[in-house]
């Protein structure tokens, strides 16, 4: 299966979840003790862009209450095993090959060009082990609790100027600052996160931040991406119905189906805009993003 297959194929999959009213990139529960967003379990590396999608899509499919996930033989290499009959899920990752190609003055010269390919993973549910029944042992999550104080730090740190009492919800890039309605026009609290974490998506854009421009519907679903990439991190539940969404749904199902490749792109920008923002509550560097796993698999 080439690349352009692959992309088709998971897209197609994704597009099809939309038109049955799931998103597949939303988190709406709260995990067992352990990581928010889907993290390597043998090197706590976390994982990025496209492979946060199908982690997510995988564990709400499966019923999966943790988002700790590794190879078979990842896990083999700490005394654990995948039980027997339990299904993969895909990932993807790129191989870099070296290609000739013709420079801006007709020259061919060597380059090093990315190139997709599939690996396979499991989640921790699927496994066991001494490493895994310790974890296990740990005590399951209290209950979501509305306690905002880490949405309003990761909001507070960016410095975005934010203004309230709007009719409207929106990013203004031509005055670089954010409307909002106020908290109590919003039918919940996780709605109003999500709402303002998504215009932190779309404030992430600009060309002295992250310089990132498509089409509306393209920017429309990369900013939601963020959206529930930085829900699931800060451990709101965001809410998986389309009332909010439905304007977008079609249109991202459609632009999914016929241009697989902007999936991609986009979940790989909202992976570095959700880093970008927590950067500044975290004490890091915004323009270094934490550790992540594209998988580096030779396991």
């Amino acid at each position: 299966m080439n690349q352009h297959e692959i992309r088709a194929q998971i897209a197609q999959e994704l597009a099809q979840s939309l038109t049955e009213g799931r998103i597949a990139w939303r988190k709406p529960w709260v995990g067992h003790e352990g990581p928010r967003l889907p993290t390597n379990f043998v090197t706590n590396a976390r994982y990025s862009g496209m492979n946060t999608i199908l982690g997510f899509a995988a564990e709400a499919r499966n019923g999966w209450p943790v988002s700790y996930w590794a190879t078979f033989n990842q896990f083999r290499s700490i005394g654990c095993h995948v039980r027997k009959g339990e299904k993969a899920t895909r990932g993807i990752f790129f191989s870099h090959v070296k290609k000739m190609v013709k420079d801006s003055n007709g020259q061919e010269v060597e380059k090093s060009v990315p190139l997709l390919r599939v690996f396979s993973f499991f989640n921790i549910s699927q496994a066991e082990g001494p490493a895994i029944d310790k974890f296990f042992a740990k005590p399951a999550p209290k209950a979501f609790t509305d306690d905002r104080s880490e949405f309003d730090t990761v909001v507070a740190s960016t410095k975005a100027q934010i203004d309230h009492g709007h009719e409207i919800a929106a990013y203004l890039p031509l005055e670089d600052r954010i409307i909002m309605p106020d908290v109590g026009r919003f039918d919940s609290w996780p709605d109003y996160a999500a709402t303002t974490f998504h215009e932190l998506g779309h404030w992430t854009q600009p060309k002295h931040r992250l310089n990132i421009e498509g089409t509306r519907p393209e920017e429309e679903l990369f900013a939601e991406i963020t959206s529930s990439y930085l829900m699931a991190a800060v451990g709101i539940p965001h809410a998986d119905n389309l009332r909010n969404s439905k304007a977008y749904i079609q249109s991202w199902a459609s632009m999914i189906a016929e241009s697989p490749k902007a999936l991609f792109v986009a979940a790989s920008r909202a992976s570095l805009a959700a880093d970008y923002i927590l950067a500044f509550s975290r004490g890091t560097n915004p323009d270094q993003p934490e550790v992540v796993e594209e998988e580096a698999v030779s396991a």
